[in-house]
Protein backbone atom coordinates (compact mmCIF):
# COMPACT_ATOMS: atom_id res chain seq x y z
CA UNK A 1 0.00 0.00 0.00
CA UNK A 2 2.19 2.67 -1.41
CA UNK A 3 0.97 6.18 -1.49
CA UNK A 4 3.10 8.30 -0.61
CA UNK A 5 4.07 9.88 -4.06
CA UNK A 6 3.85 8.65 -7.57
CA UNK A 7 7.75 8.85 -7.67
CA UNK A 8 8.11 5.83 -5.58
CA UNK A 9 6.43 3.67 -9.12
CA UNK A 10 8.71 1.58 -11.07
CA UNK A 11 9.66 2.32 -14.56
CA UNK A 12 7.21 1.09 -17.27
CA UNK A 13 8.94 -1.99 -19.38
CA UNK A 14 8.48 0.31 -22.40
CA UNK A 15 10.16 2.91 -21.25
CA UNK A 16 13.05 0.17 -20.14
CA UNK A 17 13.23 -1.32 -23.38
CA UNK A 18 13.27 1.99 -25.09
CA UNK A 19 16.47 2.83 -22.87
CA UNK A 20 17.75 -0.70 -23.49
CA UNK A 21 17.46 -0.27 -27.36
CA UNK A 22 19.03 3.47 -26.90
CA UNK A 23 22.27 1.94 -25.12
CA UNK A 24 23.47 0.41 -28.34
CA UNK A 25 26.45 2.00 -30.21
CA UNK A 26 27.86 5.69 -29.86
CA UNK A 27 26.01 8.89 -30.23
CA UNK A 28 26.55 12.72 -30.19
CA UNK A 29 26.92 14.09 -27.13
CA UNK A 30 25.28 17.57 -25.11
CA UNK A 31 21.52 16.69 -26.80
CA UNK A 32 23.36 16.42 -30.34
CA UNK A 33 21.88 12.74 -30.87
CA UNK A 34 19.02 11.81 -32.97
CA UNK A 35 17.23 11.04 -30.20
CA UNK A 36 16.72 14.36 -29.08
CA UNK A 37 16.08 15.67 -32.42
CA UNK A 38 13.21 13.64 -33.27
CA UNK A 39 11.65 14.23 -29.42
CA UNK A 40 11.93 17.80 -30.71
CA UNK A 41 10.25 17.72 -33.82
CA UNK A 42 7.66 14.88 -31.77
CA UNK A 43 7.26 17.91 -29.13
CA UNK A 44 6.81 20.57 -31.43
CA UNK A 45 3.95 18.52 -33.80
CA UNK A 46 2.42 18.13 -30.52
CA UNK A 47 1.80 21.35 -28.89
CA UNK A 48 1.91 22.81 -32.52
CA UNK A 49 4.39 25.14 -32.28
CA UNK A 50 6.95 24.95 -34.86
CA UNK A 51 9.61 26.90 -33.02
CA UNK A 52 9.91 25.56 -29.66
CA UNK A 53 13.00 24.88 -28.49
CA UNK A 54 13.48 21.80 -26.45
CA UNK A 55 15.83 20.25 -24.01
CA UNK A 56 16.49 17.33 -21.97
CA UNK A 57 16.52 17.54 -18.54
CA UNK A 58 17.19 15.62 -15.54
CA UNK A 59 15.65 17.21 -12.67
CA UNK A 60 12.16 18.50 -12.47
CA UNK A 61 13.71 21.25 -9.62
CA UNK A 62 16.64 22.33 -12.10
CA UNK A 63 14.23 22.69 -15.14
CA UNK A 64 11.86 24.89 -13.61
CA UNK A 65 14.73 27.67 -11.83
CA UNK A 66 16.38 27.68 -15.10
CA UNK A 67 13.30 28.68 -16.91
CA UNK A 68 12.25 30.94 -14.50
CA UNK A 69 15.67 32.45 -14.10
CA UNK A 70 15.89 32.63 -18.24
CA UNK A 71 12.58 34.45 -18.44
CA UNK A 72 13.09 37.37 -15.61
CA UNK A 73 15.87 39.60 -14.78
CA UNK A 74 17.34 39.73 -11.39
CA UNK A 75 15.53 42.73 -9.55
CA UNK A 76 11.91 40.83 -10.69
CA UNK A 77 9.26 39.43 -9.01
CA UNK A 78 7.79 36.15 -10.60
CA UNK A 79 3.84 35.60 -8.98
CA UNK A 80 2.62 32.27 -8.52
CA UNK A 81 0.46 30.76 -5.85
CA UNK A 82 1.16 29.88 -2.14
CA UNK A 83 1.49 26.14 -2.50
CA UNK A 84 3.45 25.89 -5.33
CA UNK A 85 6.38 23.15 -5.86
CA UNK A 86 8.74 26.43 -6.69
CA UNK A 87 8.79 28.35 -3.70
CA UNK A 88 7.71 25.77 -1.13
CA UNK A 89 9.79 23.04 -1.97
CA UNK A 90 12.61 24.07 -3.94
CA UNK A 91 14.78 25.63 -1.47
CA UNK A 92 15.20 29.17 -3.30
CA UNK A 93 16.31 27.76 -6.53
CA UNK A 94 14.47 29.95 -8.48
CA UNK A 95 16.15 33.39 -6.67
CA UNK A 96 19.13 31.08 -6.31
CA UNK A 97 19.57 30.66 -10.28
CA UNK A 98 18.48 33.70 -11.33
CA UNK A 99 20.36 35.96 -9.13
CA UNK A 100 18.00 37.33 -6.92
CA UNK A 101 14.52 37.15 -8.36
CA UNK A 102 11.63 37.53 -6.36
CA UNK A 103 9.02 35.07 -5.36
CA UNK A 104 5.45 36.28 -4.52
CA UNK A 105 3.39 33.97 -3.46
CA UNK A 106 -0.91 35.10 -3.30
CA UNK A 107 -3.70 33.28 -1.92
CA UNK A 108 -4.99 32.25 -4.76
CA UNK A 109 -8.89 30.47 -4.66
CA UNK A 110 -7.93 26.57 -3.56
CA UNK A 111 -4.50 25.70 -4.64
CA UNK A 112 -4.67 27.64 -7.88
CA UNK A 113 -4.66 31.47 -8.61
CA UNK A 114 -7.38 33.84 -8.99
CA UNK A 115 -6.64 36.06 -11.97
CA UNK A 116 -8.13 38.82 -10.13
CA UNK A 117 -6.04 38.73 -7.33
CA UNK A 118 -3.02 37.84 -9.21
CA UNK A 119 -3.93 41.00 -12.23
CA UNK A 120 -4.33 43.39 -8.62
CA UNK A 121 -0.94 42.67 -7.95
CA UNK A 122 0.91 43.07 -11.33
CA UNK A 123 -1.01 46.16 -11.98
CA UNK A 124 0.00 47.63 -8.44
CA UNK A 125 3.42 46.52 -9.12
CA UNK A 126 3.94 47.95 -12.31
CA UNK A 127 2.13 51.14 -11.11
CA UNK A 128 4.92 51.71 -8.62
CA UNK A 129 7.39 53.14 -10.81
CA UNK A 130 9.66 53.16 -7.62
CA UNK A 131 13.25 51.76 -8.07
CA UNK A 132 12.70 50.08 -4.76
CA UNK A 133 10.15 48.00 -6.36
CA UNK A 134 11.05 44.57 -7.79
CA UNK A 135 8.85 45.04 -11.08
CA UNK A 136 6.78 42.12 -12.25
CA UNK A 137 8.75 40.02 -14.57
CA UNK A 138 6.57 36.57 -14.89
CA UNK A 139 4.13 34.23 -13.31
CA UNK A 140 4.57 30.46 -12.60
CA UNK A 141 1.75 28.08 -12.37
CA UNK A 142 1.39 24.01 -11.38
CA UNK A 143 -0.96 21.67 -13.54
CA UNK A 144 -2.24 19.69 -11.78
CA UNK A 145 -1.78 21.92 -8.47
CA UNK A 146 0.41 20.82 -5.56
CA UNK A 147 -3.50 20.02 -4.38
CA UNK A 148 -4.33 17.55 -7.20
CA UNK A 149 -6.56 20.61 -8.57
CA UNK A 150 -6.76 20.94 -12.59
CA UNK A 151 -6.53 24.25 -14.49
CA UNK A 152 -8.25 23.87 -17.83
CA UNK A 153 -7.11 25.88 -20.84
CA UNK A 154 -9.55 28.54 -20.38
CA UNK A 155 -8.35 28.61 -16.63
CA UNK A 156 -5.01 29.68 -18.46
CA UNK A 157 -6.10 31.96 -20.58
CA UNK A 158 -7.66 33.75 -17.91
CA UNK A 159 -4.43 33.76 -15.64
CA UNK A 160 -2.62 35.04 -18.78
CA UNK A 161 -5.21 37.62 -19.72
CA UNK A 162 -5.08 39.23 -16.03
CA UNK A 163 -1.04 39.34 -15.43
CA UNK A 164 -0.02 40.16 -19.20
CA UNK A 165 3.53 38.16 -18.34
CA UNK A 166 5.08 35.84 -19.43
CA UNK A 167 3.17 32.40 -18.40
CA UNK A 168 5.48 29.60 -17.03
CA UNK A 169 3.96 26.17 -16.57
CA UNK A 170 5.31 23.39 -13.94
CA UNK A 171 4.27 20.38 -15.72
CA UNK A 172 5.49 17.46 -13.21
CA UNK A 173 1.84 16.35 -13.62
CA UNK A 174 1.18 17.36 -16.86
CA UNK A 175 0.20 14.20 -18.10
CA UNK A 176 -2.42 14.06 -15.59
CA UNK A 177 -3.99 17.36 -16.00
CA UNK A 178 -4.14 16.45 -19.85
CA UNK A 179 -5.90 12.90 -19.37
CA UNK A 180 -8.08 15.21 -16.59
CA UNK A 181 -8.90 17.81 -18.88
CA UNK A 182 -9.63 16.36 -22.03
CA UNK A 183 -8.16 19.41 -24.33
CA UNK A 184 -5.30 19.13 -26.62
CA UNK A 185 -2.14 19.25 -25.85
CA UNK A 186 -1.81 23.02 -28.14
CA UNK A 187 -5.23 24.01 -26.04
CA UNK A 188 -3.34 23.34 -22.71
CA UNK A 189 -0.14 25.66 -23.69
CA UNK A 190 -1.21 28.05 -26.02
CA UNK A 191 -0.65 30.54 -23.70
CA UNK A 192 2.44 29.40 -22.16
CA UNK A 193 6.08 30.89 -22.74
CA UNK A 194 8.22 28.01 -20.71
CA UNK A 195 6.55 24.15 -19.89
CA UNK A 196 8.25 21.89 -17.72
CA UNK A 197 7.79 18.72 -19.06
CA UNK A 198 8.01 15.91 -16.33
CA UNK A 199 7.57 12.23 -16.96
CA UNK A 200 9.38 10.90 -14.15
CA UNK A 201 5.75 10.80 -12.12
CA UNK A 202 4.42 9.38 -15.07
CA UNK A 203 6.36 5.93 -15.43
CA UNK A 204 10.26 7.28 -16.59
CA UNK A 205 12.62 6.44 -15.35
CA UNK A 206 14.51 10.27 -14.70
CA UNK A 207 13.12 12.66 -17.63
CA UNK A 208 12.10 15.84 -18.30
CA UNK A 209 11.99 18.10 -21.00
CA UNK A 210 12.60 21.75 -20.95
CA UNK A 211 10.13 23.37 -23.76
CA UNK A 212 10.68 26.97 -24.61
CA UNK A 213 7.58 27.69 -26.84
CA UNK A 214 9.17 31.62 -26.98
CA UNK A 215 12.99 30.99 -28.49
CA UNK A 216 13.96 34.35 -27.29
CA UNK A 217 14.78 33.06 -24.01
CA UNK A 218 17.12 30.35 -25.76
CA UNK A 219 20.72 31.94 -24.71
CA UNK A 220 19.63 33.12 -21.00
CA UNK A 221 18.24 29.41 -20.66
CA UNK A 222 21.46 27.73 -21.90
CA UNK A 223 23.72 29.54 -20.03
CA UNK A 224 21.45 28.65 -16.90
CA UNK A 225 21.21 24.94 -17.52
CA UNK A 226 24.88 25.31 -18.39
CA UNK A 227 25.74 26.99 -14.76
CA UNK A 228 23.71 24.95 -13.09
CA UNK A 229 25.02 22.03 -14.11
CA UNK A 230 22.26 20.29 -16.13
CA UNK A 231 23.45 20.48 -19.79
CA UNK A 232 23.43 16.04 -19.88
CA UNK A 233 26.13 14.94 -21.36
CA UNK A 234 24.66 11.47 -22.52
CA UNK A 235 20.89 13.73 -23.32
CA UNK A 236 20.08 10.62 -25.61
CA UNK A 237 18.92 8.00 -22.94
CA UNK A 238 16.19 11.29 -21.57
CA UNK A 239 14.90 11.92 -24.98
CA UNK A 240 14.74 7.93 -25.36
CA UNK A 241 12.60 7.97 -21.96
CA UNK A 242 9.96 10.69 -23.29
CA UNK A 243 9.97 9.34 -26.64
CA UNK A 244 8.72 5.83 -25.48
CA UNK A 245 6.82 7.96 -23.08
CA UNK A 246 4.76 9.65 -25.87
CA UNK A 247 4.73 6.20 -28.55
CA UNK A 248 1.17 5.48 -29.16
CA UNK A 249 -0.19 7.91 -26.03
CA UNK A 250 1.53 5.97 -23.73
CA UNK A 251 1.96 8.79 -21.47
CA UNK A 252 -1.61 9.47 -21.40
CA UNK A 253 -2.96 5.83 -21.07
CA UNK A 254 -0.49 6.08 -17.78
CA UNK A 255 -1.81 8.91 -16.10
CA UNK A 256 -5.40 7.96 -17.22
CA UNK A 257 -5.28 5.00 -14.96
CA UNK A 258 -3.35 7.16 -11.85
CA UNK A 259 -6.18 9.29 -12.31
CA UNK A 260 -9.12 6.40 -12.17
CA UNK A 261 -7.04 5.01 -9.21
CA UNK A 262 -7.61 8.48 -7.63
CA UNK A 263 -10.81 8.82 -8.02
CA UNK A 264 -11.62 5.39 -6.72
CA UNK A 265 -9.50 6.14 -3.68
CA UNK A 266 -11.29 9.39 -3.29
CA UNK A 267 -14.79 7.53 -3.83
CA UNK A 268 -13.64 5.23 -1.27
CA UNK A 269 -12.80 7.76 1.80
CA UNK A 270 -15.71 9.38 1.07
CA UNK A 271 -18.05 6.44 1.85
CA UNK A 272 -16.44 5.73 4.85
CA UNK A 273 -17.13 9.28 6.31
CA UNK A 274 -13.12 11.03 5.03
CA UNK A 275 -13.98 14.86 4.06
CA UNK A 276 -11.81 15.72 0.60
CA UNK A 277 -11.04 19.68 0.63
CA UNK A 278 -9.84 19.64 -2.81
CA UNK A 279 -11.67 18.44 -5.48
CA UNK A 280 -9.53 15.30 -7.09
CA UNK A 281 -8.77 16.25 -10.86
CA UNK A 282 -6.20 13.48 -10.84
CA UNK A 283 -4.08 11.53 -8.56
CA UNK A 284 -3.94 13.52 -5.72
CA UNK A 285 -6.22 12.63 -2.99
CA UNK A 286 -5.95 14.78 0.13
CA UNK A 287 -8.46 14.08 2.81
CA UNK A 288 -9.01 13.98 6.44
CA UNK A 289 -9.92 11.32 8.57
CA UNK A 290 -10.16 10.73 12.34
CA UNK A 291 -6.90 9.88 13.99
CA UNK A 292 -7.94 6.31 14.82
CA UNK A 293 -8.13 5.27 11.08
CA UNK A 294 -4.56 7.14 10.46
CA UNK A 295 -3.67 4.35 12.89
CA UNK A 296 -5.23 1.41 11.98
CA UNK A 297 -3.87 2.25 8.42
CA UNK A 298 -0.47 2.72 9.54
CA UNK A 299 -0.59 -0.88 11.51
CA UNK A 300 -1.43 -2.39 8.57
CA UNK A 301 1.78 -0.81 6.28
CA UNK A 302 0.10 1.89 4.43
CA UNK A 303 2.25 4.24 3.67
CA UNK A 304 1.37 8.29 2.73
CA UNK A 305 2.07 11.67 4.15
CA UNK A 306 0.09 13.91 7.14
CA UNK A 307 0.03 17.00 6.96
CA UNK A 308 1.75 16.87 10.49
CA UNK A 309 4.73 14.28 11.45
CA UNK A 310 3.81 11.04 12.74
CA UNK A 311 3.45 11.72 16.20
CA UNK A 312 -0.31 13.36 14.85
CA UNK A 313 -1.39 9.96 15.65
CA UNK A 314 -0.88 10.22 19.69
CA UNK A 315 -3.64 12.36 21.11
CA UNK A 316 -8.11 12.06 20.72
CA UNK A 317 -8.88 9.23 18.10
CA UNK A 318 -11.85 11.02 16.89
CA UNK A 319 -9.78 13.99 15.79
CA UNK A 320 -9.24 14.73 12.17
CA UNK A 321 -5.71 14.73 10.59
CA UNK A 322 -5.19 15.37 6.78
CA UNK A 323 -3.17 13.44 4.56
CA UNK A 324 -2.04 12.96 1.10
CA UNK A 325 -2.32 10.28 -1.12
CA UNK A 326 -0.55 9.79 -4.37
CA UNK A 327 -1.83 6.86 -7.24
CA UNK A 328 0.34 6.44 -9.92
CA UNK A 329 0.44 4.42 -13.48
CA UNK A 330 1.41 0.98 -11.02
CA UNK A 331 -1.38 1.29 -8.76
CA UNK A 332 -3.98 -0.98 -8.66
CA UNK A 333 -7.26 -1.27 -7.76
CA UNK A 334 -6.52 -3.88 -5.49
CA UNK A 335 -3.54 -1.59 -3.79
CA UNK A 336 -6.65 1.06 -3.24
CA UNK A 337 -9.58 -1.38 -2.09
CA UNK A 338 -6.47 -3.02 0.65
CA UNK A 339 -6.28 0.60 1.89
CA UNK A 340 -9.60 1.60 2.28
CA UNK A 341 -10.10 -1.72 4.25
CA UNK A 342 -6.94 -0.91 6.65
CA UNK A 343 -8.74 2.01 7.57
CA UNK A 344 -12.19 0.29 8.72
CA UNK A 345 -9.86 -2.27 10.31
CA UNK A 346 -9.36 -3.84 13.72
CA UNK A 347 -6.39 -3.20 15.27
Amino acid sequence: MFFASDNTSTVHPKIMDALAKANDGYAAPYAEDRWTAELTERLRDLFQAPDALVYPMMSGTGTNAALLAAMTPPWGTIYCHQSAHVDVDERNSVPFYSGGAKLMPLTGRGSRLDPQELGLEVRKGKAAEDIHISPPAAVSITNLTEFGELYRPEDISQIADAAKLPLHLDGARFANAMAASGASPWEMTRELSTLSLGATKTGAMGAEAAVLFDPSYQEAFESQRMRGGHNLSKARYVSAQILAWLDDDLWLDLATHANAMGARLAQGIAEIGGELPYHVDGNLVFARLPRIMHVKAKAKGAIYHLADHDTGLIGDPETPLMARFVTSWSTTEADVDALLAAFVSDL
